[in-house]
């Protein structure tokens, strides 16, 4: 029989049984990857797995754990809605939200690590957490909210309906399913101003005469207002700075990646003035996986295309991306500092070092 392969013809001849051929297919790593112009909304790239003649289930609308990547959505929800400013620091230590604390509405206390398995115990802003990517600092800023509904509202606004989102505090950590096609448009927002733009794939149709029977006319709501945008916008771009890959890439990029538990699933947001990439990679089946996080992360699993992806389009010149574009930068005075060595705060925010012993958990590994 004929089954997928790495090669020029992309298959190859074995002999197998029925069962061995099942399972060889689902040994395979696949993966999900989208681009949206995020100021038209347009979807210029749709890659719902590895291969359509053997795998043809689209991968761009499985639900799977995003992992970190949801993270942004926090820390925009408290910079927005509790004042917090990117440079806060805040101390790497255990957080715990108890039984009938805020609106959680907990049964019991909820204590999660970070993904390495410990806490430096060191003091680091927003913007140094997140590029960490801090479990800790997450569940600080969503026990300071007090409830998931800010949360919930402002990713509702970027075009995923927070009635799929469970309101549990675990959401910081990205233990959420979602699919690759909602994140991305979500995060098309924060390249767009702030501005949600349904995402779209017909610009207009047609008939045999050339006139137009349809014509898109793609939905769009202001999720954050410019200022709050901009400084997620530069915190993104923050996370990405001296990452690995992306050597001789002239595009203002920004991003985000997220690993979920037992290394199931890697996930890169990628974002660009022109240009958002959001791209996950899994098996079909959770059993189809690295078995550490030194290859099963995010930043190794599925950033790799994103850097790859706009080096090329950089190469190759694309007429409709412009490597030199800017992201917007609101009008008047900028009221978030967002230059941490002019912030006059120099308070350290913590609270009593929880010394329970731990339960892990399966939110204790999100990275």
């Amino acid at each position: 029989m004929k089954v997928f392969a790495y090669n020029a013809m992309a298959e190859k001849d074995t002999t197998m049984t029925p069962y061995d051929s099942i399972r060889y297919h689902r040994s395979f790593l696949q993966t999900g990857i989208i681009a949206i112009e995020p100021t038209t909304g347009q979807v210029k790239v749709w890659v719902g797995g590895i291969n359509h003649k053997y795998f043809k289930f689209d991968h761009i609308r499985s639900k799977r754990q995003v992992g970190s990547t949801f993270k942004p959505f926090v820390y925009a929800s408290a910079i927005a809605f509790q004042g917090v400013s990117p440079c806060q620091r805040v101390v790497d230590q255990q957080y715990t939200i108890s039984p009938g604390e805020g609106h959680f509405g907990l049964i019991n206390s909820w204590s999660p690590g970070n993904a390495e398995g410990r806490f430096s115990g060191q003091s680091m802003t927003l913007y140094e957490a997140l590029k960490e990517s801090r479990n800790s600092v997450s569940v600080y800023l969503m026990k300071q909210m007090q409830s998931t509904s800010y949360v919930l509202d402002l990713v509702n606004n970027m075009g995923i309906d927070k009635k799929k989102i469970p309101a549990q505090p675990s959401i910081c950590l990205g233990a959420a399913e979602l699919t690759v096609f909602e994140m991305t448009g979500a995060y098309a927002s924060f390249a767009n101003n702030g501005t949600y733009i349904v995402p779209s794939f017909i610009t207009k149709i047609e008939d045999k005469n050339g006139k137009v029977i349809y014509k898109n006319t793609s939905d769009e709501k202001q999720a954050l207002s410019p200022d709050i945008n901009y400084v997620m916008v530069d915190m993104l771009r923050y996370a990405v700075r001296g990452a690995a890959g992306f050597k001789g890439v002239v595009s203002n990029i920004g991003g985000k990646t997220g690993t979920t538990n037992d290394y199931v699933d890697g996930w890169f947001m990628g974002i660009t003035p022109g240009l958002v990439v959001g791209t996950w990679v899994g098996g079909d089946d959770q059993w189809t996986r690295f078995l550490s996080l030194t290859n099963g992360q995010g930043s190794k699993m599925a950033r790799p295309f994103f850097s790859e992806f706009i080096r090329q389009l950089e190469v190759q010149k694309v007429a409709d991306f412009d490597p030199k574009a800017k992201y917007i930068v609101p009008s008047g005075p900028q009221t978030i500092i967002t230059d941490c060595s002019q912030y006059s705060r120099p308070d350290v925010i913590t609270v009593p070092k929880d010394t329970t012993k731990k339960k892990e958990g399966e939110d204790d590994f999100f990275e």
